[in-house]
């Protein structure tokens, strides 16, 4: 859309998009994205602001999920708000808009490039079922996005160089407009442009969450937390979280299943077929209407980075609410668990370092919030 004839420069400034983006490939973005995708009719809210946008979803009044997307993740980022966004100082300007979750995912896969990078989730081999395979986390892989120079086709790959990736530019011209994205795998192949209808945003629910209330802090690699998942029977309604500070024992909960310790070979120390390893601070308590199962994490630094426990903390959560989690655990990292003195559950996953045309992008996460269960009343 271009300004009309005669406008003076102020006007034509009114007429610039509210966003311009272009990635050389989607697939750290849609990676991102999809860990939030709770349903093939899920509406979601976009927050535009100057060092990124996020992506919001809400399920049932309990389950607050937000992926986000910082500026560097893309080659070229511009945020235009319009003049009433910038009125006040001390608070970003922020635009802010619905559109249909799954319909953004299938027009990044539109020619089948948006599938998931490695990011070191869980894949088997190294001895065991779901187990960490290859190098250590800590020392995670760059996704290195290479590129090209030229006109518009310095935003798609050539099949060549890049093995087919899916280049994207994305437009936001402003309020009652579509989300426009043109896409294409090959510079010298076809471009596909989508408008993607874009609907007021509805407000989402807040789950403002204070550290200095938090009395649960646990940093580990996503494979365990995402293993522990995969091993839980999906029949499950509830999932209890224990946790007890390092010198008091975790307290004896009844279980018709056997229970299973998170611990990797190298800490599973045993002598005359006792046990004498790291005791279990962290526990996964599953309940089911046909039993419940137990998972009991050490306080191993192989297993828990970081475990901060005061006190014994005792919270119950929708089984179904957390599950949602799974697609971002496969995608991530590194994961922070935190709970605070109502309840609420924080758990914020960290994605795959990312290179842009050999530039470092800021780390992209996501982070889920879940309302407690009223253990009286579940």
């Amino acid at each position: 859309m271009s300004a009309p004839q005669g406008a003076s420069q102020q006007g034509s400034e009114q007429w610039r998009p509210v966003l311009e983006a272009t990635a050389p490939d989607v697939r750290p973005i849609a990676n991102v994205i999809r860990g939030v995708n709770f349903g093939s009719s899920q509406r979601a809210s976009v927050n535009i602001l100057e060092a990124g946008f996020s992506i919001v979803v809400e399920e049932a009044r309990t389950l607050v999920a937000r992926a986000i997307l910082p500026y560097t993740l893309f080659e070229t980022y511009t945020f235009n708000p319009p003049d009433q966004e910038r009125r006040d100082d001390d608070v970003p300007p922020e635009v802010s808009f619905e559109i249909e979750l799954n319909a953004l995912l299938t027009v990044l896969d539109i020619f089948g490039g948006a599938g998931s990078v490695s990011s070191g989730a869980p894949s088997g081999g190294r001895g065991g079922k779901g187990k960490w395979a290859g190098k250590d986390n800590d020392d995670a892989e760059y996704i290195d996005m290479h590129g090209t120079s030229g006109g518009i086709e310095k935003y798609f790959q050539t099949g060549e160089k890049a093995g087919k990736t899916t280049g994207m530019r994305m437009t936001y011209i402003g309020s009652g407009h579509p989300l426009a994205l043109t896409l294409s795998e090959d510079a010298n192949g076809p471009v596909t442009t989508c408008n993607l209808s874009t609907m007021e945003p509805e407000p989402h629910m807040d789950l403002p969450f204070d550290d200095d209330n938090t009395l649960v802090k646990v940093i580990m690699k996503s494979s365990w937390l995402l293993e522990a998942l995969s091993e839980l029977d999906a029949s499950c309604d509830t999932l209890t979280i224990i946790c007890s500070p390092t010198t008091m024992p975790l307290p004896h909960t009844s279980t018709t299943q056997p229970r299973s310790q998170a611990i990797p070979p190298s800490t599973n120390k045993s002598v005359g077929g006792r046990d004498f390893g790291p005791r279990p601070t962290f526990r996964l308590l599953a309940v089911s209407a046909y039993g419940s199962t137990e998972m009991d994490y050490p306080n191993d630094r192989e297993v828990l980075q970081l475990f901060e426990c005061q006190e014994l903390v005792r919270f119950s959560y929708r089984f179904s609410h957390i599950a949602q989690t799974a697609r971002a655990l496969q995608a991530s990292i590194k994961t922070s668990l935190r709970m605070n003195e109502e309840g609420v559950l924080s758990i914020q996953l960290m994605m795959p370092p990312v290179k842009v045309r050999g530039k470092e992008s800021e780390t992209p996460f996501i982070e889920f919030k879940c309302l407690a269960l009223d253990e009286e009343n579940p």
